[in-house]
């Protein structure tokens, strides 16, 4: 585990904990509270990880990517066996429980898009994933779109960073909403691909 004393050698000594044992698991960490618990954008932390590690980048977004699946699949099981005790007042307490609801129904409608969108858009994440526990969505679907959403998300954010370092999270504040476009025009991609095939 992580002691102390590597929380004392972060400030000292950076690369010493960014490349020692506890890195990759760490970010796993960090992927696994932001896919469950944590509603705050992680990117300030995220980046500096991956521009740790250079070219390496994809590594690290491997990690935050099993962790956050992880995450996904405890709210998804909150959600599936617990939805009105426990996740309807957390959800409640996030003010987002008219988000929820909406979710919820969109999910009855169309599973696999709906929650692309919720891995890609900022979205609050956590309920999407414990709607879809809500709601029964079929596990396999469910894992797949997460996956695929989540990892253009990390895998995009480590190409960047692996491109122009950390200056990555300024270029995305700046580009905020033509990402946001492409990320719509992405999903309506895959939405007419669905609809074609």
């Amino acid at each position: 585990m992580p002691s102390l004393s590597d929380a004392k050698h972060l400030k000292k000594d950076p690369d010493r904990v960014l490349h020692g044992k506890w890195a990759l698991p760490g970010a796993a960490g960090l992927g696994f509270l932001e896919g469950s618990f944590v509603i705050a954008p992680m990117e300030p932390l995220f980046i500096p990880l991956m521009a740790s590690r250079g070219r390496g980048a994809w590594v690290i977004a491997l990690a935050l990517l099993v962790g956050n699946v992880l995450g996904g699949l405890l709210m998804y099981g909150l959600g599936a066996l617990l939805a009105e005790p426990v996740i309807e007042p957390f959800i409640r307490w996030m003010g987002a429980m008219e988000s929820y609801r909406e979710t919820v129904e969109t999910l009855k409608e169309d599973g696999f898009a709906t929650l692309f969108m919720i891995g890609i858009t900022p979205f609050p994440y956590q309920v999407g994933t414990a709607a879809a526990g809500a709601v029964h969505y079929a596990l396999l679907p469910f894992i797949a779109a997460i996956l695929l959403a989540r990892g253009i998300r990390y895998f995009a954010l480590a190409g960047l960073v692996m491109v122009i370092g950390e200056r990555a999270q300024d270029w995305i504040q700046k580009h905020e909403g033509k990402i946001m476009a492409g990320g719509i025009l992405l999903f309506l991609g895959l939405l007419v691909w669905m609809l074609l095939r």
